[in-house]
C-alpha cells in the first residue's frame, strides 16, 4: 500500500534522491492521509501496487537517460497516460476523482519545488 503513496507522490518527481528526509517524511504522512481517503478494498490495492510497479519500472530507464528532455517528456506522459487509464479502471469514479486531485496537488507541489531550486 505504501506503493500507492510513493508513485502518487514520486511520479511527479524524476529524481527521489533530491528529497531530503523531512520531504520523504512528509509523504509519508500524505501518504496515510491518501489512502484513508480512497478507502482501497484488498483487490484494488493489489491492482494499485501492480499499476504503481509497472509504473517505475517505466520510469527508471527515464531517469537515467541521455536522451533530450522533450523525447523524455514523451515517454513520461504516454507512462502516465497508461497508468492514469489503469487507475481510472482500478477505481470508483469517486476514487479516481480523488486520485485525481492528488496528482494535481503534487503537480503544484512540483512547480513549486522546481521554483526554489
Amino acid at each position: 500500500m505504501l506503493a500507492l503513496l510513493l508513485t502518487a507522490f514520486f511520479s511527479n518527481i524524476q529524481a527521489q534522491s533530491r528529497m531530503t528526509e523531512e520531504q520523504k517524511e512528509e509523504a509519508r504522512k500524505r501518504y496515510e492521509d491518501y489512502r484513508a481517503k480512497l478507502n482501497l478494498t484488498e483487490e484494488q490495492s493489489e491492482k494499485v501496487k501492480t499499476i504503481n510497479m509497472q509504473f517505475f519500472e517505466g520510469l527508471a530507464p527515464l531517469r537515467n537517460s541521455t536522451e533530450s528532455r522533450m523525447s523524455k517528456y514523451k515517454k513520461f506522459k504516454a507512462l502516465k497516460d497508461t497508468k492514469d487509464k489503469q487507475m481510472k479502471e482500478a477505481l470508483t469514479a469517486d476514487q479516481f476523482k480523488t486520485y485525481q486531485e492528488f496528482q494535481g496537488e503534487m503537480k503544484e507541489e512540483f512547480k513549486e519545488n522546481r521554483r526554489k531550486q
